[in-house]
Order: C-alpha cells, then sequence, then structure tokens
C-alpha cells in the first residue's frame, strides 16, 4: 500500500512518553544499563500526583498537559482535569514537587494543545501573546501569579492535532529567540502524528528547532499497529530520513482500549530491536502516566536490554 493510498483518520489521544536514547554516553547517575522514561501528567486526577510520577524512577521526561486554551485573542488556560484548579492560585503546590523532580534529573516541560481543546493560532499577535505567556508563567521570565509557583520548566512540548497549520513554526522561533535572550536554555518537543508529514506540525518541524519528535503511533489508522508493524515501518524510516528532525521517538499508547495498541513485549521484540539502531532513535513514547501506572508499561520497556546505553537528547541551541 502506497502512502498516498492509506487514509489517516484521527482520534482523541494523550501521549506518555518513554524516552531510550540510544549510542550515547549515560551523563552522571544514569547508568548504562537505565532507559529514560517521558511521561504526560496531568490529564487524570486518578493518577496520582507528579510527585509520585517522579518517585516511581521510571520517567526521566515529564510532560505536564495541557495549556488547552489561546489564540484568538483568548488568554491561555491551563487545565489540570481535576488535580487543582490553575486559575485560582490553587496549583502553586506543585513548584515544589516539580523542583524535587528535577532535582533528581528529571526534565519537566509544559505542553500545550492536547487531543481536545479550543486553541488556535490565527495571527502573529497570537503568536507574541502565547510565547510571552509561556516564557513569564512557566520559563525563564517572571510574573507575579505563575501558576506552577515559583518552578521553571524545562522547556515546551507541542501537542496539536487539531486548529490551522499556520503560525506553529513561528511560534517555536519566538520561544526559542526568547530562550536564547534569556538566562536560561530550554527544549522544544514536537508530538504529532505518525504519518509524515505532519499536517499541523509540519512546517514547524521543518525548522530544526525541535530537539526532538515524538511521533503518535497509535489512533492514526494508516501508521499505527493493525496486528501487522509494516506501516509503522514505513513512516518511521519517513522520520528518520527527514535531515530536519534530531531524535525520533516512538510513541504508543498504555491503554489496550485505544486504536493501535500494541503488547510492550511485542513492540521489544518486532519494532524496538532494530529501530535503536538508528542514529536518529530517541526513545519510546507512552500515553499517558495513569494507564501507564494500570499496565506497567513503561516497567516492562525499561526492563528491556539492560546493555542499551541511553541519555535524554541534547539541546538544540540555533
Amino acid at each position: 500500500m502506497t502512502k498516498e493510498s492509506m487514509a489517516c483518520h484521527s482520534f482523541p489521544a494523550v501521549v506518555v512518553v518513554v524516552v531510550l536514547v540510544s549510542f550515547l554516553l549515560a551523563p552522571p547517575g544514569v547508568t548504562a544499563s537505565s532507559v529514560n522514561i517521558s511521561s504526560y501528567w496531568g490529564t487524570n486526577s486518578a493518577e496520582g500526583s507528579i510527585e509520585d510520577a517522579c518517585n516511581t524512577n521510571l520517567y526521566s521526561i515529564v510532560n505536564i498537559g495541557f495549556v488547552y486554551k489561546f489564540g484568538n485573542g483568548q488568554t491561555p488556560v491551563l487545565n489540570l482535569s481535576g488535580h487543582c484548579d490553575p486559575s485560582v492560585q490553587g496549583c502553586t503546590y506543585l513548584g515544589g514537587e516539580i523542583r524535587d523532580c528535577q532535582q533528581k534529573g528529571i526534565k519537566v516541560l509544559i505542553s500545550i494543545g492536547g487531543p481536545t481543546g479550543d486553541y488556535n493560532l490565527t495571527s502573529q499577535d497570537d503568536v507574541t501573546n502565547l510565547a510571552n505567556y509561556l516564557w513569564n508563567n512557566y520559563l525563564g521570565g517572571s510574573t507575579l501569579d505563575r501558576p506552577l509557583g515559583n518552578a521553571t520548566l524545562d522547556g515546551v512540548d507541542f501537542f496539536i492535532e487539531e486548529s490551522t497549520t499556520k503560525y506553529w513554526d513561528v511560534l517555536a522561533e519566538t520561544l526559542r529567540n526568547l530562550s536564547n535572550n534569556g538566562t536560561s536554555q530550554i527544549e522544544l518537543s514536537a508530538t504529532p502524528k505518525c504519518h509524515h508529514p505532519d499536517k499541523y506540525l509540519g512546517a514547524a518541524i521543518q525548522t530544526g528547532l525541535f530537539d526532538y519528535v515524538q511521533v503518535r503511533f497509535y489512533n492514526e489508522s494508516c501508521c499505527q499497529y493493525d496486528g501487522s508493524f509494516d506501516a509503522m515501518k514505513s513512516e518511521w524510516d519517513e522520520w528518520i530520513a527527514d535531515d530536519k528532525v534530531h531524535k525520533v521517538f516512538v510513541g504508543v499508547t498504555a491503554s489496550q482500549e485505544e486504536e493501535g495498541y500494541v503488547d510492550a513485549y511485542s513492540l521489544i521484540n518486532n519494532f524496538l530491536t532494530d529501530a535503536v539502531n538508528s542514529t536518529k532513535f530517541g526513545g519510546v513514547m507512552v500515553w499517558y502516566r495513569y494507564t501507564d501506572h494500570n499496565s506497567e508499561y513503561s516497567e516492562k520497556i525499561k526492563a528491556w536490554n539492560s546493555l542499551v546505553q541511553t541519555t535524554t537528547p541534547s539541546l538544540v541551541v540555533s
């Protein structure tokens, strides 16, 4: 089946990230046999605290999601699904938990968009407003009422699957410029659907500004696991061949109820053992903390192949 003949359909999905990065020297505190796992937190109040997630010793990256409302002149809104209410400064206590995560060597990013929401970028003003909001409220800037207290997050994740296709590249450039002109560098992550190039984030990814791309190989009929890995492998080859993409994470869901679910051991034996040989291999993205906790998906990935050397992706500062 050719790429042109495969019709891609999208379904609501949220991403938990498992990060395996191979063939790089492990940094201090990360042994050569460890597996870096990145997960999305903030999407289900039953998932436990972010401190709980970090204390599992499973995750190297935790994405907090989502800033689900912005653009069209709207004031950006963070939704943490019942954990706490950022609109009344009810989540400032998370600052201490986030700093504890970071002290363990875990990167914490703020994620924008999500599988459902009211977001769009329709003008340069929208871009400027959102970039300044993210910088001042979560990153290296400052404002009186930071939603997550005085923690400084490590970067921004773009989880975009609706709205227009414009301005995401400009947002990436604006955030990178704020970082370059500020006191701290940030990481930029893109989490597109698996069909290459992505409808929404394709132009943004082509800026080359994203440190890594977490490709969602689920809830997308043309390139998800369907009893065969052929479609996944075909699109994987497209992503790693893209010279603007530095590292690619294999995105999977930890829920058997979602389209494209693949058992962790099957993923390891039939996909990861080959994927890890690519210099573009960045790791595994598992959706999401709540279902990951219930299924122990990340634990199975973490236990895999103790000979794989891993570390978090290096920053792309350009």
